[in-house]
């Protein structure tokens, strides 16, 4: 391998593999500036235990007491109000901060949502809801749905969409523009002299050549937003006042680094966060109490560090899927169906839970084992992108998808 190739392909993994067709739609007109974050709980969250009908016989009958919200003790729950009529939902008890913005207005919760016609499997569950199907025979899309979102926005910043991690997830599959980085200071290449000689090499006409340097001129771009000391080095990032990440997690370090990247001024539109572990087949009362803590400490703590933002800002929260209504035979509970999904921002139709409730008795289950999904993820996307994004319609979003009614969830 000779040194240009060497310089090319160490280019390319640095930047991920999906980015070696980074492109810019400079005449594009900036007509929408909101900032869409999709933060995915893969595993599948038990979306019962999250938040449960603490006074549902059938619940009760199906969980023991550490798997399920109760009314009283030491697995009291956190009541909410505003939920479905005559039932007592309530947050799990390590869900504190996500109660306080539910209680602002900011937050709405869907229960019972999800893939209408999915899969148990994490792969194939994922995969269609990254693809933005619901459905096996659409799976074989060709593109991510936020890959489509950010096509259909033609932004022309520096930095439309960022993965925050170490890979792009397939909700931006053969994206652009996309990039994944771990967090802004990490997003170079080398000394001055070396990103030099990177863009000599790159002069020229053809393809390659232009990718590498727009890379390249992204690079050298992010690099200087960053605050620097007197001696030129990069300086930790100060979140806003009165805000520390200090107790909210890897899931807070991840979701302090896009708040950075957001305020570096660089067109950001989509963003992505993974919070994995939700997978709790065995062992669910620790585990679960852990993730619940860090998940509702992390995205409050986010969300006051981006209080300047509040107006031009949507947060997904997504899962795969739910549990099942019963628990199994090692303390935990196996893939299900459906799941909470959420919503938080200003202007979000918040403090109240969203969707159809239609109870936990054996009639009202899918397949007698799991919470029926009465609510296509889909739709909960689709408000967002239409209502707050500013897309016109979704069709090229969503192939297949019709829009039945809408949740008012904004």
């Amino acid at each position: 391998m000779n040194r240009r190739h060497f310089l090319c392909s160490s280019l390319a993994a640095l930047t991920g593999s999906r980015i070696t067709n980074l492109t810019f739609a400079a005449d594009a007109p900036q007509s929408r500036d909101h900032l869409l974050v999709v933060l995915f709980l893969r595993g599948g969250c038990d979306g019962l235990n999250l938040l449960g009908p603490a006074n549902d016989k059938d619940y009760i009958a199906a969980r023991p007491e550490w798997l399920r919200v109760t009314d009283a003790g030491k697995f009291e729950g956190i009541a909410l109000k505003n939920g479905y009529n005559g039932i007592d939902m309530r947050l799990h008890k390590e869900a504190g901060a996500l109660k306080e913005l539910y209680d602002s207005g900011h937050l709405a919760m869907i229960h019972g949502c999800g893939l209408q016609n999915g899969s148990r499997s994490h792969f194939e569950a994922q995969d269609m809801m990254e693809r933005g199907v619901a459905d096996h025979k659409n799976i074989s899309v060709a593109s991510g749905w936020l890959t489509r979102t950010i096509e259909a926005l033609s932004p022309y910043g520096l930095l439309p969409a960022v993965a925050v991690g170490g890979e792009l997830p397939d909700s931006l599959l053969h994206s652009k523009v996309a990039v994944s980085m771990s967090e802004a200071r990490d997003f170079t290449y080398g000394r001055e002299n070396q990103l030099a000689l990177l863009k000599r090499l790159y002069e020229g006409s053809e393809s390659i050549h232009r990718t590498g340097k727009l890379t390249l001129d992204t690079i050298t771009a992010l690099q200087s937003k960053l605050p620097r000391d007197g001696d030129g080095k990069v300086q930790d990032y100060t979140p806003e006042k009165g805000v520390s990440y200090e107790n909210a997690g890897d899931l807070g370090e991840s979701l302090r680094n896009l708040a950075q990247i957001a305020k570096m001024d660089a067109g950001l539109r989509v963003a992505t966060v993974d919070y994995d572990g939700w997978d709790t087949h065995e062992g669910q009362e620790y585990r679960f109490s852990e993730l619940v803590s860090e998940f509702s400490r992390a995205l409050s703590t986010f969300y006051s560090d981006m209080s300047r933002f509040h107006s031009k800002m949507t947060v997904v929260v997504h899962t795969e899927f739910g549990r099942r209504l019963k628990s199994n035979q090692s303390e935990g509970t196996d893939h299900g169906y459906g799941g909470v999904h959420m919503v938080l921002g200003s202007g979000v139709n918040g403090g109240k839970l969203h969707g159809e409730w239609k109870g936990l008795a054996n009639e009202h289950l899918d397949e007698g084992a799991d919470l029926a999904i009465t609510t296509d993820y889909r739709t909960v996307l689709n408000e967002v992108l239409t209502k707050r994004v500013g897309l016109a319609d979704t069709k090229s979003i969503f192939p297949g998808f019709e829009m039945k009614k809408a949740l008012g969830i904004v």
